[in-house]
């Protein structure tokens, strides 16, 4: 558990910061959008975005990371995906210091790693 009493979370979050790809589940036409990982835990994850996305509380997401490879032989790159639910979106008015939206994601599936 991290910090005081009114902690709620069950794991600790790690801040990441990596690219991510948002693919809307069950829509017909192509609504993806990119954002930067804040921080993730084995729950789900915390995301930035500049671009106008359609989204609400509820709406389920195919959410994709790409891990680079580091220049050291004992590490491989590849892609972590998986099914995740939005459960709160942040509008950049209520976040101090940036014109960002943040969502937080649940993820509804484990997280599948490819190489």
């Amino acid at each position: 558990m991290m910090g005081g009493e009114n902690e709620r979370r069950k794991h600790r979050r790690l801040l990441v910061r990596m690219g991510i790809l948002c693919r809307k589940v069950g829509t017909m036409d192509e609504k993806a959008f990119v954002g930067n990982s804040v921080n993730i835990s084995p729950d789900g994850l915390l995301i930035e975005s500049g671009q106008e996305a359609a989204m609400d509380t509820g709406d389920l997401f195919n959410v994709e990371l790409d891990i680079s490879r580091v220049d050291r032989t004992d590490q491989i790159g590849g892609k972590v995906s998986a099914y995740a639910r939005v459960v709160r979106v942040i509008e950049p008015q209520s976040v101090p210091k940036t014109n960002k939206k943040q969502v937080a994601f649940q993820f509804c599936s484990r997280p599948q790693f490819d190489v």
